[in-house]
């Protein structure tokens, strides 16, 4: 028997189950965050948490060793779209409880599925976005039926929403992207940079020439134009063991981070958006494309370093 829809609040009680009874899972979730580097344990937990602001659909609190005490606010998604101003009030939230020293740092993340995080264009108020496919990894990882069938539940959340999901089409982003391909054709074949279809104000696209591989793990270039920065990503790969074996090879405008699952070597190129218009923006995506290039050949010259750091830094 399987559950055939899936809603926001069977993911928040799940979640909320698996922080409170499995360290592991705490502790592997953790590593996706800028808390990665601290060692601590969960110690309390809410779902559905609320007050004058609004609610938190899922809020977990760590303690270290020495007291110190840090949260997670989780909003948690499957085809919903967000509420206006939604990331900055678990902002305001996390502030207030911070005031009251409940904890005394925070993230706010987003858990949503895949197709929805590459879909949307309204989530830069969050720290950071983890599909649950992701999530459903770290649970599978456990290798019991419990396991398998709680991570098999994450997995396919949203899954009839994928096959109904149609793209909003608008010309204007079309427009833009198809000069961004001419331009790339003209002066930057080497990232084989495919004619794209994108929903309407998508301003990031990934690039994965053919010798970059896609086993053990895959290496991909991720541009996001409106955060204004440009990805050399290894999937399934934490960041802070990642960093230190790989990096003397950077330059000096390379910086290292966790993005979901994945760690990233990082160029900060001028953000753009849609609106702004061909005139205005093709210059920064050429800067952007720029930033790609030397990404790629970086890996190229280092190809056997970066393979050998990223395996080693596969989570447990």
């Amino acid at each position: 028997m399987s559950v055939d829809r899936k809603y926001e609040r069977d993911v928040d009680l799940l979640l909320a189950e698996e922080f409170s009874v499995n360290p592991t899972f705490a502790d592997k979730f953790k590593s996706l965050t800028k808390f990665a580097g601290k060692t601590a344990a969960v110690v309390d937990f809410w779902v559905s948490k609320s007050n004058n602001l609004g609610e938190s659909d899922l809020i977990v609190v760590y303690q270290s060793e020495d007291g110190d005490r840090f949260a997670l606010l989780i909003e948690d998604k499957v085809d919903a779209p967000l509420q206006p101003d939604q990331a900055t009030r678990y902002r305001k939230r996390a502030e207030q409880d911070r005031s009251l020293e409940i904890y005394n740092d925070f993230e706010v993340v987003l858990c949503a599925p895949s197709y929805y995080i590459a879909n949307r264009s309204d989530l830069n108020g969050f720290d950071r976005s983890i599909s649950l496919e992701d999530i459903a990894g770290i649970i599978r990882s456990q290798n019991d039926t419990r396991a398998n069938y709680r991570a098999g539940f994450l997995k396919n959340a949203g899954t009839k929403r994928i096959n109904t999901w149609s793209r909003e089409v608008d010309i204007s982003t079309n427009e833009f992207w198809d000069a961004a391909y001419e331009l790339a054709t003209k002066d930057f074949s080497h990232l084989e940079m495919k004619r794209l279809k994108v929903t309407k104000g998508s301003t990031w696209i990934t690039f994965r020439p053919r010798d970059l591989p896609s086993m053990p793990k895959r290496v991909y270039v991720s541009l996001k134009g409106d955060r204004g920065h440009v990805d050399l990503t290894f999937a399934n790969t934490t960041a802070y063991l990642f960093k230190p074996g790989i990096a003397h090879l950077l330059e000096p405008d390379m910086s290292v981070h966790q993005t979901s699952a994945s760690a990233a070597i990082r160029i900060e190129t001028p953000g753009f958006v849609i609106e702004e218009g061909i005139v205005a923006g093709l210059p920064k995506v050429k800067a952007a494309f720029e930033a790609s290039s030397r990404l790629i050949a970086l890996y190229r010259l280092a190809r056997a370093e970066f393979d050998q750091e990223a395996n080693a830094a596969t989570p447990i």
